[in-house]
């Protein structure tokens, strides 16, 4: 639906059920109150809509400032048209009265009257009359804060009720959202939009609609990405306004304070401002004050208030308020942990630097939350200011995280500096530049091995290059590195969770998926001893065993890391990472034939990362993002995805060139070229194996199997079996199964598969098993139903495998009169078959009789079993029908 048009109401069960009990119990009243936005009105219009569908007599009372003016304005639609117009007052509310006396009868009737603290006097208490002698109920909106007559008050002060109506939930925004927006939206922007509109569904209209009008709202690989601030929404600035306007000079200028540092220290605060301002500010709502330990900090009252607030003020004004707290904080002690970021933020917007060694401090901090456009502003104002060498390198660091690989090698000192304390740093910082940015592998690999044992930051360097040569496909040596470092005493934060990052992933494509449980055990020790947990070191640790479980097969185990590592990164506002954490999410879906939500998952990961794609996983997600259009049948779709991937061919990241293989493997597929596809999947093995992952060899190879080669792979697929146990046993068991058409091992290995998570293998392998037993003539209906229960989970799933075991594939094996026979079958006694293809009897029985022993059926309900019918419209033994000997 168009953010234009009228919106769903959702999140008001609650609220619409009090309502219809005050109409239904015919009280005098029910005052709805919230704030400008929250939904009032449309709350009543849904109840008044509901009660007229329940044969209420229902009317409409709109106040408006205009009409206050006009006695009885409001409502006199509702006086009767004989009443003459110059009648009392008293006269005509009796009139009114009479006349829905006369023609209630009984009935309940109900009045909504929106924006009520608007009524004209004469106007409410006509209202208060028919209300309190229960000849209607009046239920009314006032907006929170205003002023109200006597006459509306008595409607909740005696037997009527007041209902307040709060913000919406987070749920209830995130519907809206849906229905609204042009297309999904990735999670950050739902995340940001969310949090701005703070349950205020005219003030998400009003950001939603702004966006659009500014091109704020850009699509992006068909995920929508919110890019506004907020403040250019005319509504909001008129609502902002309006209450500015109430204000006295010093109480607003406390407010501009507060908009500029919220959430602003009220310490802070009163060493520049008048407490009495700041007691008048509070007074006016638009700002609240919160207490935590020791320290009370004031903020705003809603969080687009400060976004339209800050855009209405002067530059000048912005800049001056800005710089002062700036000082002011940088004379104070940066006891805080965010102090120092705080600081060089509000220097920053002050234009003027005066403290460049906070400039320097701060660009570190935002590095640690991974905002890495603010730390770029940062890192080089305090370059410009002449900070030295450590700002020349962290400006590096930064372009380097937004993918500016050239630009950051550039700036990046080309010598290591003098002393050991920064060789180091400058290593680290090279290294990934020379391997992700310029594709100059053996450099890194020689930059790294600079740094010697006993220097500083030698730790953190090993926890690197075992980082790097993880991607490199270099995992024995990744997983040994990465040990070494966790086993020093006085390994760092971060050095810890970069090891831990390469070691543990490494030893999961190795088939040591305990011995990773184990290191990422360590990784998290040394983490939760340190008080400040950075997201970033926190969501490597976690990816390092997520690749792990993903490599030995526990799909089932790596999503709930995914979704737990992707509600983090959400919730931190860290792009990078929620682009990592969804792009794996992809990769575990669409192993798991969930192929909507892979899809889903991938096109967001991939909007979030391809301008800054500084690791280089766009073109792993592109290309399995070409793998889940290949598997649902969309072969221009998979096609363009493989070309864009191939476009981004390079050295580096050889851990993930088997991947990529196997996508195309699938694009082979769905071009009917099966035997290209076994091919592919091959040579994707022989990669894997060349870059030590013999995890994902097994994958590939069984990628042979179910694409009709099981014979061919099966000798090494058991010798992988018999090394790595866990998931190789049972590919090699599936695969064994295929070959020698084993029910029981394929119906084991399904189990297995279950087990782990693999949905769309175990459907293969439970559709094999079915044909396998049918074949032999001893169908197992249980298999065949669990069979089609699983590939209906995987419903857009179209695989070699699946289309050969689903229900009706037999069908191939028969000639046409068998199948037009073997169909009718599922329903028809041979009598009506017989008469409907102009048949003998005979005739029917005959071919019916082939038809059993070809698809391995006994009766006509296994038939239909087979056949893809749960419920066969004749009986096993319909009469006339052929039954063959059991």
């Amino acid at each position: 639906m168009s953010g234009r048009g009228e919106w769903t109401l959702v999140g008001r069960d609650d609220e619409l059920k009090t309502i219809e009990a005050v109409v239904s119990a015919q009280l005098p009243g029910l005052v709805l109150v919230g704030d400008a936005g929250v939904g009032k009105t449309r709350l009543l219009r849904e109840a008044l809509a509901r009660a007229a569908q329940d044969e209420v007599e229902c009317h409409w009372v709109s106040a408006t400032g205009a009409a206050r003016s006009i006695p009885f304005g409001a409502v006199s639609h509702l006086i009767p048209a004989q009443t003459r117009p110059r009648a009392d007052p008293v006269g005509l509310v009796v009139s009114v009265e009479r006349d829905f006396a006369r023609r209630g009868g009984g009935r309940p009737v109900m009045i909504g009257i929106d924006d009520a603290h608007l009524l004209d006097e004469p106007s409410a208490g006509l209202l208060h009359q028919l209300a309190v002698h229960g000849l209607a109920t009046a239920v009314a909106t006032v907006r929170a804060g205003e002023p109200l007559s006597d006459a509306l008050t008595s409607l909740w002060a005696g037997s009527g009720r007041r209902l307040d109506v709060r913000p919406l939930p987070a749920t209830a925004v995130d519907h809206l959202l849906e229905e609204a927006a042009p297309g999904p939206l990735d999670a950050i922007s739902r995340r940001r939009l969310r949090h701005l509109a703070d349950g205020n569904p005219l003030l998400l209209r009003e950001l939603l609609a702004d966006a659009m009008d500014t091109g704020g709202l850009r699509e992006s690989r068909g995920v929508w990405r919110w890019r506004g601030t907020g403040s250019g929404s005319p509504r909001l600035a008129e609502l902002v306004s309006a209450r500015l306007r109430a204000l006295e000079p010093a109480a607003r200028q406390v407010l501009e304070v507060v908009a500029c540092g919220e959430p602003l220290s009220l310490a802070l605060l009163e060493r520049f401002t008048d407490p009495v301002a700041i007691e008048a500010a509070e007074r006016s709502g638009m700002v609240v004050a919160e207490r935590s330990g020791a320290r009370t900090a004031l903020r705003m009252a809603h969080p687009l208030y400060g976004e339209a607030l800050r855009a209405s003020m002067p530059a000048s004004r912005s800049r001056t308020v800005f710089g002062q707290l700036a000082d002011v904080l940088a004379r104070m002690p940066l006891r805080r942990r965010d102090d120092a970021l705080v600081a060089g933020v509000w220097q920053l917007r002050s234009g003027s630097v005066r403290h460049p060694g906070i400039a320097l401090a701060a660009a570190r901090q935002a590095i640690d939350r991974f905002d890495i456009d603010l730390a770029e502003r940062l890192a080089r104002t305090a370059y410009d200011a002449g900070q030295g060498w450590e700002a020349q390198w962290l400006l590096a660091r930064v372009l380097q995280y937004q993918a500016r690989s050239q630009e950051a090698f550039d700036m990046l000192p080309p010598a290591p500096p003098p002393g050991s304390k920064r060789l180091a740093i400058w290593a680290i910082t090279r290294a990934g530049l020379l391997y992700w940015g310029l594709d100059r592998i053996d450099e890194a690999h020689e930059t790294l091995r600079m740094v010697p044992a006993d220097s500083p930051g030698h730790d953190l360097a090993e926890a690197t290059r075992s980082w790097v040569l993880f991607y490199d496909g270099r995992c024995e040596a990744a997983l040994a590195v990465g040990q070494a470092v966790l086993a020093r005493p006085d390994t760092g934060v971060r050095a810890a969770s970069w090891a831990t990052m390469g070691a543990a992933s490494a030893a999961g494509m190795l088939g040591r998926l305990g011995l990773a449980a184990e290191l990422a055990e360590r990784g998290r020790a040394v983490l939760a001893a340190e008080p400040e947990r950075l997201p970033w070191n926190e969501a490597q640790v976690g990816l390092g065993l997520c690749y792990a479980r993903y490599a030995a097969g526990e799909l089932a185990g790596a999503a709930e890391l995914a979704d737990q590592g992707y509600r983090a990164a959400v919730g931190s506002d860290a792009r990078g990472m929620v682009a990592v954490w969804a792009g794996f999410r992809g990769i575990i879906a669409k192993a798991q034939g969930r192929l909507d939500a892979a899809e889903a998952d991938l096109r967001e990961a991939i909007a979030l990362v391809e301008e800054n794609d500084q690791y280089h996983l766009v073109r792993t997600y592109w290309a399995e993002l070409a793998g889940v259009r290949a598997l649902a049948g969309d072969l221009p779709g998979a096609r363009r995805w493989l070309a864009a991937a191939d476009a981004r061919e390079r050295t580096a990241n050889r851990i993930f060139h088997p991947w990529v293989e196997l996508n195309r493997a699938w694009v082979d597929a769905a071009e009917g070229d099966l035997t290209a596809a076994i091919r592919t999947a091959r040579h994707a093995a022989d990669l894997a194996r060349g870059s030590e992952q013999p995890t994902i060899e097994a994958v590939a190879l069984y990628e042979c199997a179910r694409l009709g080669a099981p014979e061919s792979v099966l000798d090494r697929l058991t010798a992988l079996a018999d090394r790595l146990g866990g998931l190789a046993s049972t590919l090699a068991s599936a695969a064994d199964g295929l070959v020698r058409d084993d029910g029981p091992a394929l119906e084991t290995a399904a189990g297995a598969l279950i087990v782990r998570g693999h949905t769309l293998l175990a459907a293969e392998a439970l559709g094999a098993a079915a044909r396998a037993y049918a074949r032999r003539g001893r169908p197992r209906v249980a298999v065949a139903q669990r069979a089609a229960t699983l590939a209906r989970d995987c419903r857009a799933v179209r695989t070699p495998l699946l289309t050969a075991t689903a229900p009706g594939a037999e069908q191939a094996t028969l000639t046409r009169r068998e199948r037009d026979v073997a169909l009718l079958a599922v329903t028809l006694p041979s009598r009506s078959i017989a008469d409907r293809l102009g048949l003998s009897v005979n005739t029917v029985n005959n071919n019916l009789a082939r038809v059993f022993t070809k698809l391995g059926v006994r009766n006509r309900r296994e038939l239909a079993l087979v056949l893809g019918h749960d419920r066969p419209g004749a009986s096993d033994r319909s009469p006339g029908a052929f039954h063959p000997p059991q």
